[in-house]
């Protein structure tokens, strides 16, 4: 474990990363070779700072794949890699249920930070239990709401807050494949965006996900938006991830997962006088494909202490809640 006390180690040494689950967010979706990275693994060999030095999952034959192809140490069980490894960061890439129950775990061993896939909680009484083990030890959690490390996200809350669009009217998303799993980084974004949610009724769920997880959908409100309605798609059939927001002064719509930010200026209407108008739609990449090397980022920045979480626990709790708020609704 790399030295935390010694600014010249923190900036010269390369922080070691152990990885629980060998899935496709952890190390399937991309390759060495790969354009994009999209996976934990990928972002952590990328970066200099960082070197990846274990991976462990229950499927052994998918683990030891991985690790083959990431050119790491495969481990049988989690605790026998963290205690032999004593790693400065542990990635928890593991099927949504587990996640509370590794985190814990994991918190116990006191590694340098944690990154953990959400939900890091989708039973209320694992909040508290999840809050008061962080606290305990020490150990800062960045739990991955990706969208939150895309700059172009950050922007547009910078510009939201300084009223730079004028009054928000409304806004909106569509999502499938369950609230917990996906639809928490609609209500994320909403958060970031809008404040705290203040009411809310759900109308209708989805079985489009794991038995006990579907999609939700429903009507709320939140600090700085008076409607918010959170439609679903059906992942049986296709996936989907938009979210679209209006203001006084412009629309702006994250089409393709995220992936591409749509805008539009309030102009005058060019045949009615004394009417306005949407005026013609700019399309532009955000920084979503990035996420997963700006989340590395920030942690080695954590680490450095030259930087706090971009998407802490805390704040990954507080969405979570929101979404059990919704859910019980229902």
């Amino acid at each position: 474990m790399v030295d935390l006390s010694d600014p010249m180690k923190r900036k010269t040494n390369a922080y070691r990363v152990a990885i629980i689950g060998a899935g496709r967010i952890a190390a399937g979706f991309d390759t060495l070779r790969s354009r994009h990275v999209l996976t934990h693994a990928h972002a952590i060999v990328s970066n200099r700072r960082l070197k990846l030095v274990g991976i462990t999952d229950t499927d052994e034959g998918r683990g030891k794949h991985e690790a083959r192809k990431w050119e790491a140490d495969f481990y049988p069980d989690m605790e026998g890699m963290l205690a032999y490894l004593e790693p400065d960061i542990v990635v928890i890439a593991t099927p949504d249920e587990t996640h509370t129950d590794t985190l814990l775990r994991v918190l116990r061993t006191h590694p340098g930070l944690i990154i953990c896939e959400k939900p890091a909680a989708s039973d209320p009484k694992d909040i508290p239990k999840i809050r008061s083990a962080e606290r305990e030890r020490g150990v800062p959690v960045i739990v991955n709401f990706r969208r939150r490390f895309d700059p172009t996200v950050r922007d547009i809350q910078r510009d939201m807050l300084r009223e730079r669009f004028g009054k928000i009217i409304s806004a909106s998303a569509l999502y499938t494949k369950g609230l917990f799993h996906n639809g928490s980084h609609a209500i994320d974004l909403a958060r970031l965006f809008f404040g705290e949610m203040t009411n809310a009724k759900a109308h209708f769920i989805v079985d489009d996900f794991e038995k006990g997880s579907p999609s939700v959908g429903g009507v709320a409100a939140f600090e700085r938006c008076p409607q918010f309605y959170l439609m679903t798609g059906d992942e049986r059939y296709f996936s989907l991830f938009e979210f679209e927001i209006l203001t006084e002064k412009k629309r702006l719509r994250f089409i393709n997962e995220g992936f591409s930010l749509v805008s539009q200026d309030v102009v005058p209407d060019p045949v009615f006088k004394g009417y306005s108008t949407l005026g013609k739609e700019s399309v532009r990449k955000t920084g979503l494909i990035r996420s997963m090397s700006f989340l590395m980022k920030n942690a080695v920045a954590v680490l450095d202490g030259t930087e706090e979480p971009i998407s802490s626990l805390e704040e990954a709790l507080k969405t979570e809640s929101t979404c059990l708020k919704l859910k019980q609704g229902l």
